[in-house]
């Protein structure tokens, strides 16, 4: 089921077209096995040798969209990540979010004295004896590489503060752990010295299991940028008013009214939601 055509990463990279890899990406935004063989057909059609990978993407995306939208927005995921930004702070509440609905109690940018000096944990993440420190990384643009000095730099401050918080009688029986989140890839030096120090890494698509993209198709937790109904701007307007997630949507038109849509649109933006929620 492959083909010789090479086709361009975002990162500038080159790699075979994988007609595997397409089928599992669509099968995973819950497309059927129907659909999933006539978008393929239709995309090995167009196909040309050094084709950026986000042309096929776009493509496919728009042969979702007019199929079933909420599946088209399962599909488009990569995308809706990299446009919860501009800033960090956002990607970062979402990463609190997904950790709680995975049982975990959270806590975001907290300021934390260390052996040395302070330092703002982006997440603290408990759930019975284990405590994690997490440190995120957001991208807001595809391609980009989380470079081996960032698990350097984020295992130095998570032993400064590790060393502290030991001491504390309240923590006694606890094992402390730090992780590193990103949005986007690490490189390979990058994950050889998480596994070697003991540095939890999540990426998008790392490790293979328990990845950033498993782990929000597992919970469900869909960020609003992911809704396929809404524009830019929109969905940035429902970001500034601490609007994150579809969840938060759900049951809430006065919400909804923020961003002036009329009937027809409301009712297909309500219906998405529901499909997504």
């Amino acid at each position: 089921m492959s083909s010789t055509i090479s086709v361009r990463k975002s990162s500038g990279e080159n790699q075979e077209f994988s007609e595997e890899k397409l089928y599992s990406s669509l099968k995973n935004s819950g497309a059927s096995d129907e659909m999933i063989h006539n978008i393929i057909n239709e995309i090995k059609k167009n196909l040309f040798e050094g084709i950026p990978t986000k042309n096929i993407y776009r493509k496919a995306f728009q042969l979702l969209r007019a199929k079933v939208k909420s599946t088209a927005s399962r599909y488009s995921l990569k995308q809706a990540i990299l446009e919860i930004g501009p800033t960090g702070y956002p990607f970062e509440k979402y990463i609190g979010a997904l950790l709680g609905r995975m049982g975990y109690h959270t806590l975001t940018g907290q300021i934390i004295q260390g052996q040395c000096v302070s330092h703002e944990i982006d997440v603290i993440a408990g759930r019975e004896n284990q405590i994690n420190l997490i440190e995120c990384k957001y991208h807001n643009t595809a391609g980009k590489i989380c470079s081996v000095q960032i698990p350097l730099y984020i295992q130095s401050r998570f032993l400064d503060v590790k060393a502290v918080l030991e001491k504390k009688s309240e923590n006694s029986g606890k094992n402390f752990q730090g992780w590193v989140v990103t949005n986007t890839r690490f490189s390979e030096d990058a994950a050889d010295y998480g596994k070697c120090i003991g540095l939890h890494l999540v990426g998008w698509d790392y490790p293979r299991r328990g990845s950033l993209k498993e782990l929000i198709e597992t919970t469900g937790l869909y960020p609003v940028t992911v809704i396929s109904g809404l524009n830019k701007k929109q969905k940035q307007l429902l970001i500034d008013n601490d609007f994150l997630l579809c969840s938060d949507l759900k049951n809430n038109e006065k919400v909804i009214d923020l961003l002036n849509l009329n009937h027809r649109q409301k009712a297909s933006l309500l219906n998405e939601i529901k499909e997504l929620s």
